[in-house]
């Protein structure tokens, strides 16, 4: 069990446990599923899971930026607690057409890929 001392998210926080640590489902939006292909949309949980997981200290609010590095796909990860970004470069080509903005949310182990303005609507 991890205790958070921020108290801004302590304040918002159901449990005292790091988010993406009980997962009991993930989800993808339909503004997700309609706008990225399903390699892409794995590619998020990839991440989380290999790169973020025990590395940092989670917030139930991921920020991710679609990027456009010299054709091909990366993902720069980044969340409000946190003055470090990370970027990730795949081999996937870029589409122009992709979201520039992703949000990965937890809700009690509830996992779900969404556009922002899915996200403000919650």
């Amino acid at each position: 069990m991890y205790h958070i001392e921020n108290t801004l998210m302590n304040e918002h926080r159901k449990e005292e446990t790091m988010a993406f640590t009980n997962t009991r489902g993930r989800y993808a939006s339909f503004g997700v599923v309609t706008s990225l292909p399903d390699d892409i949309i794995d590619s998020f949980w990839y991440i989380i899971d290999n790169f973020l997981k025990g590395v940092f200290e989670l917030d139930e609010l991921l920020r991710f930026e679609l990027i456009n590095h010299q054709g091909k796909l990366t993902f720069r990860f980044s969340e409000a607690s946190l003055s470090t970004t990370v970027s990730f470069d795949f081999n996937d080509a870029f589409d122009p057409f992709f979201p520039r903005e992703i949000f990965v949310t937890d809700n009690n182990g509830k996992e779900t890929i969404m556009l922002p303005d899915e996200y403000a609507l919650m």
